[in-house]
C-alpha cells in the first residue's frame, strides 16, 4: 500500500502517532493505517488521506476541538490490526505502562512483565487522548501568554523611543539656553573689559597731564632751593597708576574642568635639597637648610622648584594647588628634559605662573615676564590641552580665568612644575599643597 503524503498534525497528534509507534513495532509495520499515521510529520501539506476511507481529511479539522475525539476512535480503529501475538496467537487487549507495550495475557503473566501496571487498550487510548487534550490546552494558553508578553515588549519599545525622542528634544532646548547665557555672558565679558580698557587708559592719560604740568611748576618754585635738590627733581620720575584688569566669573568652568582632574604627585628625586615633601607626597614646603640628599641628575639644586610624579604626552589634564597667601609661588608645567642644574631659562620649555607679594601689594607674573596687579590668589587651577598646545591658569576661588598663554605646539613628555623661585635672604617661601582629586 502506497503511502499518502505526510501531514503536519501537531505535536500533539506526532505524539499519539508515536505512543502508537510504541505499542509494538513489529505490529505497527504490517499496519498500513498505522504506516499513514505515522508518516503524519511536520513539513507535509495541509490535507491527509484517511487510512481508512481514502477520504480527504483537513488538518484544521483534525486538530479541532470537536474532531480530537474522533482522532482518538481513529487510533482505536487501527489498533484492532494490531492485537494479534506474534508469540501466543493471542489478541493484545493490554498496554504495559512501564515498558510502553501492547501484551496479551500470556504475555503479561511472563517474568519480564511480572508486577507491571497494565491497562486496557481502548483506556490506554482514552488516557493518551486525555494527556493529548492536556497539552493542547497548555500549548494553547503558552501561546496567549507569548503573544501578550510580545505585545508588552513592543509597546515598551514604542515607549522607550517616544521617551528617548522626547529626552533628546529636552536636551537640545536645555543646551541651548546655556548656549545663549555663555554667549550673553561672553558679550557682557567682553564689553566690560572693553570700558575698563577705555577708563584705565584716560586714567594714565590724566595722570600723565598733571605730572608733566606738575614737574615744572615744582622746578620753578624751588629755583632758590639748593642744586642738589634740582638734581632730585630733574631725576624724579611720575608715580603711576598700575591697574589690573577685573577678572570676571565663567559659569560652570570648573565643573567642566574637574572632569579632567588628575592625581598629581611629587616627584622625590626632583626635589631641590632645600625643599620638605610630605610622606602622601601633595604638600612642599621650604626648610631653611638644605637635607642631605643624592646628588643625582634628576635634582635641582639651584632652582627651589620639585616636578609632578606624571608625564603628559596627549590628552586633557586639570589639577589645583593650594598656594595660600605666600610671599612666593610658582606652579606650571616644564618640559621633562629641563635642566635640573644652575639656574633656569626661558629656552627650558618652562610655562609658569607666579605670585608675589611686595608690601601690600600682590602681583602675578607669568613665563614671559609680563606682570599685572590683581587680587591675591589662593588656590590656582591649570588646565594642559597637549593636542591644542593649550594652557590656562584659573582663580579656583572665584571660579575665573587668571592667565592663558598663546598656544603652541608641545613636544616631548610634559610634567607639572612647582618652585618657590630662586633662593633670597629676604624671601621665606611657605608651602603648595596639591588638592585632592575629590576635591569640589
Amino acid at each position: 500500500m502506497t503511502a499518502p503524503p505526510a501531514v503536519d498534525l501537531g505535536d500533539n497528534v506526532t505524539v499519539a502517532a508515536a505512543t502508537l509507534a510504541a505499542l509494538s513495532p513489529e505490529t505497527v509495520s504490517r499496519s498500513a493505517s498505522a504506516q499513514c499515521l505515522l508518516q503524519c510529520k511536520k513539513g507535509a501539506k495541509e490535507t491527509l488521506t484517511c487510512p481508512e476511507c481514502r477520504g480527504v481529511i483537513k488538518y484544521s479539522d483534525l486538530m479541532s476541538k470537536g474532531n480530537l475525539s474522533m482522532t482518538g476512535k481513529m487510533l482505536r480503529q487501527s489498533m484492532v490490526g494490531l492485537t494479534t501475538c506474534d508469540q501466543h496467537k493471542e489478541k493484545r487487549k493490554l498496554f504495559c505502562e512501564e515498558d510502553k507495550t501492547v501484551l496479551c495475557d500470556s504475555c503479561l503473566l511472563a517474568p519480564e512483565h511480572k508486577g507491571h501496571q497494565a491497562l486496557p487498550l481502548e483506556t490506554a487510548a482514552d488516557k493518551s487522548k486525555d494527556k493529548l487534550q492536556e497539552t493542547l490546552t497548555v500549548l494553547k494558553k503558552k501561546e496567549e501568554e507569548f503573544k501578550m508578553a510580545l505585545d508588552e515588549v513592543r509597546r515598551r519599545e514604542t515607549h522607550r523611543k517616544e521617551a528617548a525622542s522626547n529626552l533628546k528634544c529636552s536636551v537640545i532646548s536645555e543646551y541651548g539656553k546655556m548656549h545663549r547665557f555663555l554667549w550673553d555672558e561672553e558679550y557682557q565679558y567682553l564689553q566690560g573689559m572693553g570700558q575698563e580698557s577705555k577708563d584705565n587708559l584716560a586714567k594714565l592719560e590724566k595722570e600723565v597731564e598733571e605730572n608733566l604740568d606738575k614737574v615744572p611748576l615744582e622746578m620753578l618754585q624751588d629755583v632758590k632751593g639748593t642744586m642738589k635738590r634740582n638734581e632730585e627733581l630733574l631725576l624724579q620720575e611720575p608715580e603711576l597708576p598700575s591697574p589690573g584688569l577685573t577678572t570676571w566669573y565663567i559659569t560652570g568652568s570648573r565643573e567642566v574642568l574637574l572632569s579632567f582632574q588628575r592625581d598629581i604627585t611629587l616627584d622625590p628625586e626632583s626635589a631641590n635639597p632645600h625643599l620638605i615633601l610630605s610622606e602622601d607626597l601633595k604638600r612642599v614646603q621650604y626648610g631653611s637648610g638644605p637635607q642631605v640628599l643624592p646628588d643625582n641628575k634628576e635634582r635641582f639644586d639651584y632652582v627651589l622648584a620639585v616636578l609632578g610624579v606624571q608625564t603628559f604626552t596627549s590628552g586633557k589634564h586639570y589639577w589645583e594647588v593650594e598656594v595660600g597667601y605666600k610671599t612666593v609661588w610658582e606652579v606650571g608645567i616644564c618640559k621633562d628634559s629641563v635642566i635640573r642644574k644652575g639656574k633656569l631659562s626661558s629656552s627650558e620649555g618652562v610655562r609658569t605662573l607666579a605670585g608675589c607679594v611686595f608690601g601690600n601689594r600682590f602681583v602675578l607674573l607669568n613665563s614671559h615676564n609680563c606682570f599685572q596687579f590683581i587680587q591675591p590668589v589662593y588656590k590656582v587651577g591649570i588646565f594642559l590641552d597637549y593636542e591644542k598646545g593649550h594652557l590656562a591658569f584659573y582663580d579656583v576661588t572665584d571660579g575665573c580665568l587668571i592667565h592663558s598663554p598663546s598656544n603652541t605646539v608641545f613636544e616631548g613628555p610634559l610634567r607639572p612644575y612647582f618652585s618657590f623661585g630662586i633662593p633670597k635672604e629676604k624671601i621665606i617661601p611657605g608651602s603648595l599643597i596639591i588638592c585632592p582629586i575629590n576635591n569640589q
